[in-house]
């Protein structure tokens, strides 16, 4: 397994594809964006890195119900992607034909026409509700569920 950088450019056949988290897309969920920071932040991973794996279990265990609670308070719009973000990324990737990224577990494919280039950005499932993925097979992406 290798680790990718948060916006790693991949090619899918003859096709620029960038794949991501998706979180750094919901710019509007200040609160969510703060929270990341935080714990992305070098002093919070390696005090988390310092518990031991029990500890640590229970810290995401809490992290998680905090997070479920939240999003109960949350609007729809504020959870899901800025759109001026993903066209900004599009363009600052001088337009890559497919974005693929989770975070905001609402699957579907949507379609741009950015600068006459277009693009589609594939939102992956969440993966605690679904068994599906994604998979490229003559040369074309598709979505399977199990």
């Amino acid at each position: 397994m290798t680790l990718l950088e948060d916006h790693t450019l991949i090619q899918l056949g003859n096709q620029k594809t960038v794949i991501l988290h998706g979180d750094t897309l919901c710019t509007d969920d200040k609160d969510y964006q703060e929270f990341r920071a935080k714990v992305r932040s070098e002093i919070w991973k390696k005090d988390f890195l310092n518990q031991n794996i029990h500890t640590r279990l229970e810290i995401c265990k809490e992290l998680r119900k905090k997070s479920n609670a939240a999003q109960k308070n949350k609007s729809e719009i504020l959870m899901d992607v800025n759109e001026n973000e993903v066209e900004k990324l599009f363009r600052n990737l001088s337009f890559p034909s497919i974005m693929i990224h989770g975070h905001t577990h609402r699957p579907k494919t949507h379609n741009y026409l950015l600068d006459n280039n277009a693009c589609e950005r594939w939102v992956l499932n969440d993966w605690y509700d679904s068994e599906s993925y994604l998979i490229w097979q003559d040369n074309q992406l598709n979505s399977k569920t199990l």
